[in-house]
């Protein structure tokens, strides 16, 4: 599904770089569990052509499809200083809002899911006094005991530096969090937090390396140890 995105809705900067946008859409179940379930049989691709020339024009995505199964935005500047981020955009006002919408027309049985190009930046999206979370919630509460995720594919160029655990763990509290990165040409997807525990593979590389040559360390130094108390 998210390769989809990328390859039919994914909008460009000026300079022809990957840009940040935000979509949800809400499709069979087999669509969540099944690599294999085609997803242009609930949006095809002229219905993503047209979500991506509203987000090339600046506009939103307001039920736009055939299906009316998708909302989607850019981050919308709001004056010279603020510009309300893309999730937010879909998320807010709680209780009219574009997800409000959505979730409107999701049959019961169906999986929704929502999809940010980067992770929800910490300083806005998730700690500022106009974060996210209650968006989130709005969306859950409507939606207890059916099938829903949070994806998001790059981490945030500002948050590469940050520790981002505590703020995926904060999100998957409320949905489950998944990742799905590219690479060579195919997408690899893994949920985020499992038993409060954080997948490396969510968080940035620089942390996922340390992490990982951590674990490489200790194994190395616990097989020493077994060989000493063996001698």
């Amino acid at each position: 599904m998210t390769q989809y995105f990328y390859d039919n809705v994914q909008p460009k900067t000026g300079q022809g770089a990957d840009a940040q946008y935000a979509l949800s859409i809400y499709v069979p179940p087999a669509h969540c569990t099944d690599k294999h379930a085609k997803i242009e049989n609930v949006f095809d691709k002229d219905d993503a052509a047209q979500v991506k020339m509203l987000l090339k024009n600046g506009a939103k995505c307001e039920l736009c499809t055939k299906p009316k199964n998708v909302i989607a935005s850019r981050p919308v500047k709001i004056d010279e200083k603020t510009t309300e981020h893309s999730e937010h955009v879909l998320l807010y006002p709680v209780g009219n809002s574009l997800m409000d919408k959505l979730l409107a027309k999701a049959r019961d049985q169906s999986c929704v899911v929502f999809y940010s190009y980067n992770s929800p930046c910490v300083k806005t999206c998730l700690q500022s006094a106009d974060n996210i979370l209650g968006g989130l919630r709005n969306w859950i509460n409507k939606r207890k005991g059916q099938m829903n995720a949070f994806v998001f594919q790059e981490i945030w160029q500002k948050d590469k530096d940050k520790d981002l655990q505590t703020e995926f763990q904060n999100i998957d509290k409320i949905v489950p969090l998944y990742r799905c990165m590219k690479s060579s040409n195919a997408m690899e997807c893994r949920k985020c937090v499992n038993n409060n525990v954080v997948d490396p593979f969510c968080l940035p590389k620089k942390k996922f390396f340390l992490e990982s040559l951590i674990k490489e360390v200790f194994f190395l130094f616990q097989e020493l140890l077994t060989s000493v108390i063996k001698l």
